[in-house]
């Protein structure tokens, strides 16, 4: 992985990069120091002079049943994250969001979540009604009062970035090249377990109304298109243990455009395949090379 990271962070030179979740393998039974360990090896292995920015996983932090304060607030410390935060790169907006925290049952967590939720649409609206007034000369809604706009781009449309897909009934519609497998792909999804719940979904969708969905979680490919007419990409895993066709996508954005591709990493059949070939022509070379040496001595002593 470090190496196909690396190798794609030096062609591609990105402005930012976004990875959604599952950093760690086991972070919700971690230790401490393990903990420290794990996040050290990680910005060891995905180093980039662009932002490295982290959504969490449920297997950073666990599902909310097994969520307790300090394995979240760790995670957040070591991450510098929040359950929702708007971040803004070149002047394209993106909302950041904890999966796990729209559970929907009141915990301190979830009501943290909703809160900074209604916090951050705030901002989008005032932002709108900013660009509205600037080119049709309105005034700002009065809530906007307690907006600071010092600092303010130009409005656009979010993008929410999260660990979970939307909700969906399956990845039966999906019909990507990483897509799950077909015998996985009419399996069942559940709210809050291989996808976030229909209320969560309707509850994000209406209070950010983004133009673009990027999720995770399932390691499989999918892309569709929901009826307010919001595309959705789910990105596979990035890891051949998860995968025999790993990839990732590079997106570029525009203020009121984007455009998406998909990159894969080599099959994993296809490492193997290579590797055996190396191995087998490196076996023959060497037996050359000792026959030869062999036929050599051969001929000087009868000489």
């Amino acid at each position: 992985m470090t190496r196909s990271f690396q190798t794609a962070d030096f062609l591609h030179r990105p402005d930012v990069v976004f990875v959604l979740g599952d950093i760690l393998d086991d972070g919700q039974n971690a230790l401490l120091e393990d903990f420290r360990e794990d996040v050290g090896r990680f910005r060891t292995m995905f180093w980039s002079s662009a932002p490295v920015i982290c959504a969490v996983g449920n297997h950073d932090i666990g599902f909310h049943y097994r969520i307790i304060p300090q394995l979240r607030q760790r995670f957040e410390k070591a991450f510098e994250r929040r359950p929702v935060e708007l971040l803004e790169f070149s002047g394209i907006q993106f909302v950041l969001i904890n999966s796990m925290a729209f559970e929907g049952d009141r915990c301190s967590m979830c009501k943290e979540a909703e809160q900074q939720l209604g916090v951050v649409s705030l901002r989008l609206r005032c932002q709108r009604a900013l660009k509205a007034r600037t080119e049709e000369e309105q005034t700002l809604p009065k809530e906007c009062d307690a907006v600071d706009f010092s600092r303010e781009t130009a409005f656009s449309k979010p993008i929410i970035l999260q660990h979970f897909p939307m909700y969906r009934l399956s990845d039966e519609a999906c019909n990507e090249p990483d897509e799950a497998p077909a015998d996985e792909k009419s399996q069942p999804f559940r709210g809050k377990w291989e996808c976030i719940s229909k209320e969560a979904t309707e509850q994000i969708m209406n209070t950010i109304e983004p133009r673009a969905v990027f999720g995770g979680h399932t390691h499989h490919g999918c892309y569709r298109k929901h009826r307010n007419g919001v595309d959705e990409w789910t990105i596979s895993s990035f890891n051949w243990r998860n995968k025999i066709n790993p990839s990732f996508l590079m997106v570029s954005f525009c203020p009121d455009t984007l455009a998406v591709y998909k990159c894969f990493l080599p099959n994993e059949h296809t490492v193997f395949f290579t590797y055996g070939a190396s191995g087998f022509f490196l076996l023959l070379w060497l037996v050359w090379q000792v026959a030869r040496r062999i036929r050599k001595r051969c001929k000087v002593r009868f000489d």
